[in-house]
């Protein structure tokens, strides 16, 4: 079989997708995931169904998110199984809380996320932490390698400290371009997110105010960048040095702050 010629037939821009075609690779993120045969596995993009495929016989509970309704058809076609479930929606208006709770117990999610929408669907997910097993999924290398990163790093910033604190974050393997249709100018990775237990509660809203004000102008000193909300004295009061910059306050360092803030 040309598998190009099956890509390029089913491809469409406008969903920005990226059809994974490697079978060594698929092979290796079903390892990765270790799917049990009881588990809820959700897979977001199936697209044509390469690792779908595989999936079937492993599980009794298969959810398929698919927001292109000519790769959903398709994938109902030839994947007619009593233990799938495909859902031609946009998964940024799918209610994971309703599914767990239909299913009763937590969800495993995996997926190949389109580079024009990572972003979105990623913080959609995080409103449903509590009731996630576990995520694996697939994002552009520079994307990964900001979630991932720590301080002092030109990386480090707003989307690293968000995701640390819902989850413990791990990096997988790394994926080359010739592995996809059509191929991608960037690698990708594949990560694992794992729901962590909050060592401090905060307020997400707040959170994101203090790193909108830090990291907008992240080469200013916070002493410059966070006075609306704390005074030099403020910050020595909490032991972080007002002369440092954005990248260099830790991310415990920034939890603790938003629940220092008075609004």
């Amino acid at each position: 079989m040309n598998y190009n010629s099956l890509y390029k037939k089913n491809f469409k821009r406008k969903f920005g997708q990226v059809f994974l075609k490697d079978v060594n690779v698929i092979k290796s993120i079903i390892n990765l995931i270790c799917p049990k045969i009881n588990q809820i596995i959700v897979e977001i993009g199936p697209g044509t169904g390469a690792v779908t495929k595989r999936l079937v016989n492993l599980v009794k509970y298969l959810f398929l998110i698919e927001i292109d309704i000519d790769l959903a058809t398709k994938l109902t076609n030839k994947l007619s199984n009593n233990n799938i479930n495909i859902m031609c929606q946009n998964v940024i208006n799918t209610n994971f809380f309703i599914l767990s709770r239909q299913m009763n117990q937590k969800l495993r999610l995996f997926g190949n996320l389109p580079y024009n929408n990572c972003i979105n669907i990623i913080f959609h997910v995080l409103k449903y932490v509590n009731v996630i097993h576990d995520i694996h999924f697939m994002l552009q290398r520079e994307l990964a390698n900001r979630i991932i990163a720590k301080p002092n790093s030109k990386e480090y910033g707003k989307l690293s400290i968000i995701m640390q604190y819902y989850y413990n974050i791990v990096p997988l393997i790394t994926i080359s371009p010739t592995s996809f249709y059509p191929t991608p100018k960037v690698y990708s990775t594949v990560i694992r997110f794992l729901p962590r237990n909050y060592k401090i509660s905060i307020n997400l809203d707040k959170l994101i105010l203090i790193l909108n004000l830090a990291f907008n102008q992240r080469r200013k000193k916070i002493k410059n960048s966070l006075k609306k909300l704390f005074s030099i004295k403020d910050l020595i009061k909490y032991n972080i040095n007002p002369s440092l910059r954005a990248d260099e306050i830790t991310i415990d360092q920034y939890y603790y702050l938003t629940n220092k803030i008075n609004i």
